[in-house]
């Protein structure tokens, strides 16, 4: 059974969603896959400029993160009632066991989103943006590739060579990092896992979506625990919660983390339930591009040879896989 279908049969039960093929001619263009792609995937390349700023304006990346994530929960809450969606509310099923399901669904989640985010932010400002943003072109090979693994979608000549060339474009990013520093060399590393963790997170959410969920819901809660998960950090390792100094541009910064995050997983979530985990996963490549643009414009990262490379390898690979992902969704009309 492909990915899709299995979403149409979740969905019929209250599951994933509606899947891609109902909600692309939704009225909204906030119901269309293609704008809630762009949009999450700009807010997350734009989202590793600000990482590595952070520093230069007084704050720890991870203090700024963490602020951020609970101004951006606190934002989308209220937008979300103001907008009169408090009837959207989770409405948790009766069955025995479901609301623990859900909570454990949402730990779980919560930690599969903070951790990437905890390195890409503590990484950017040593291997610069535009490597971190490069690394979340990755979770959409990783995330085909699992689902195979799974069995949640058949192989794919096609996209089985998407993944290989993805493959071949992280061993060239890893090369890349080779001409850092010792220190910087070990965050090119670290930072490598980040679509790991993406595309566990992707699946993830796909298989154990609770029944009856709301997407703004999930990410209320998903960013609730990273909120938790960084006060713990933060306290345990001694790192200061607030930037040096109070200037314009710090409480500014915070202010731009803070709105996008509430809008980016206000939307995550949504995109998720429309279109499913494979599709999800380009917001990486949206992202790789901001990112490596806006760290050439904003910091004048100005990548070498491999890291171009790495780019052309990502590139072909996320073709590769997009149009054999057409061709699933064509299959089953």
């Amino acid at each position: 059974m492909s990915a899709m279908a299995r979403q149409d049969t979740q969905s019929s039960s209250g599951g994933i969603g509606q899947g891609y093929k109902s909600s692309a001619g939704g009225r909204s263009p906030l119901d269309r896959p293609l704008v809630l792609m762009l949009i999450v995937g700009s807010f997350l390349g734009v989202s590793t400029v600000f990482a590595k700023a952070a520093p230069e304006i007084g704050w720890h990346p991870i203090a700024l993160l963490q602020w951020s994530i609970l101004g951006g929960a606190i934002g989308l809450f209220g937008a979300t009632r103001l907008a009169g969606l408090k009837n959207g509310s989770t409405r948790v099923a009766k069955e025995k066991g479901h609301q623990q399901r859900l909570v454990i669904y949402i730990l779980i989640t919560g930690l599969l989103f903070i951790l990437p985010n905890m390195i890409a932010v503590a990484a950017a400002p040593r291997v610069g943006a535009g490597f971190v943003a490069l690394c979340f072109a990755f979770p959409l090979v990783l995330t085909y590739a699992f689902a195979v693994v799974l069995r949640l979608q058949r192989f794919q000549w096609i996209m089985g060579a998407g993944v290989f060339f993805g493959v071949a474009g992280g061993i060239l990013l890893a090369i890349s990092g080779s001409e850092l520093s010792a220190e910087a060399s070990f965050w090119s590393l670290l930072a490598l896992a980040i679509p790991l963790f993406l595309a566990a997170g992707n699946i993830y959410r796909t298989l154990k979506w609770p029944k009856g969920a709301k997407p703004v819901d999930l990410a209320l809660g998903m960013m609730v625990v990273g909120f938790l998960v960084l006060s713990v950090f933060t306290a345990t390792w001694g790192i200061p919660v607030a930037p040096v100094a109070w200037t314009p541009e710090a409480a500014g910064l915070l202010a731009a983390q803070t709105a996008i995050f509430g809008l980016q997983y206000g939307l995550y979530f949504r995109l998720q339930q429309t279109a499913g985990p494979v599709y999800l996963s380009q917001i990486g490549s949206v992202a790789a591009v901001v990112g490596l643009g806006l760290g050439y414009l904003v910091f004048n990262e100005v990548p070498n040879a491999a890291k171009l490379a790495a780019v052309a390898a990502v590139g072909v690979g996320i073709i590769l896989v997009t149009v054999g992902q057409r061709r699933v969704w064509q299959s089953t009309d």
